[in-house]
């Protein structure tokens, strides 16, 4: 399915040129997962910044600023809603109603959103996508919290990863039944995030992060480099200052799409076609 990556950095250790090459890197290594369109969120000067374009995140012409201190980013496959109207593309833009403004990206495939934009009286969208169904659901949280977005995925069907940047630099991972790669590099403060481990290994080799990655050894957690486990059915918060939080959800195993989200380059794959024309989503 789709790739995502995206990395928080707490501290002042990391030079604009480093996150530059990363940010390059991780783009050019996701694009298996999806070529169709990409897109990025970052925060500046307090307000969410999302940039997104049809056609593979290295060939956009986007670029993440290096001084930013966190970044969010999407490489589309796209199978429902037609990646040239821009506004079905990856990441979108919310707001919680205590005005909390958020961007969000989704890795998978949602279904049942007839049934749940009439259980709460949610109209319609332009927007084809799957994924915003859970950005119209969020929308409708008092706050955005870990609390809300326990919320949000229990009351969707299907599989996801979802992963949510917040106006203040808080990053959200929940995750259903879709992976995602997730190392803190403690001596530089970083926190850094890609679908799958092959993939996150692929991108950081070569670099000053593939030492650090290479020399520990991350499943129990020695520095300088640790992995950070999420679990199907669990949310994940890291926030500004570098601090980890973390709840459960019921995930609905039933609801989920069979397939395997490990898998890169789906193309052909007659059977998850079939699952997804089959959806109550529309």
């Amino acid at each position: 399915m789709c790739g995502v990556f995206g990395y928080l950095s707490y501290g002042e250790t990391l030079s604009s040129d480093l996150m530059n090459d990363l940010y390059a890197r991780c783009a050019k290594t996701c694009i298996a997962r999806g070529a169709n369109a990409g897109g990025i969120s970052y925060v500046r000067d307090g307000g969410i910044v999302i940039r997104k374009k049809p056609g593979s995140l290295v060939n956009a012409e986007l670029s993440a600023p290096g001084d930013v201190k966190s970044l969010m980013a999407h490489c589309r496959l796209s199978l429902q809603g037609d990646q040239d109207f821009n506004d079905n593309n990856h990441p979108f833009y919310g707001v919680t109603r205590d005005s909390t403004s958020y961007a969000l990206a989704h890795n998978g495939v949602l279904s049942g959103l007839r049934d749940m934009r009439a259980r709460y009286s949610i109209p319609d969208s332009p927007i084809e996508t799957d994924s915003y169904g859970a950005v119209q659901l969020l929308n409708r949280s008092e706050s955005l919290d870990l609390e809300s977005l326990r919320s949000v995925c229990e009351d969707l069907s299907g599989s996801f990863l979802f992963t949510i940047l917040d106006e203040r630099n808080n990053l959200y991972l929940c995750r259903g039944d879709v992976p995602v790669f997730l190392i803190h590099f403690s001596e530089l403060e970083l926190y850094l995030y890609v679908s799958t481990r092959d993939l996150f290994e692929q991108a950081i080799r070569g670099t000053i992060l593939d030492d650090l990655y290479v020399t520990s050894n991350i499943e129990i957690g020695m520095s300088p480099a640790s992995l950070v486990p999420v679990g199907k059915g669990e949310i994940v918060k890291i926030s500004s200052e570098g601090n980890v939080e973390r709840c459960c959800f019921n995930f609905n195993e039933e609801g989920a799409i069979k397939h395997n989200w490990y898998m890169h380059q789906i193309v052909g794959n007659h059977e998850l076609e079939m699952q997804i024309k089959n959806l109550n989503n529309y």
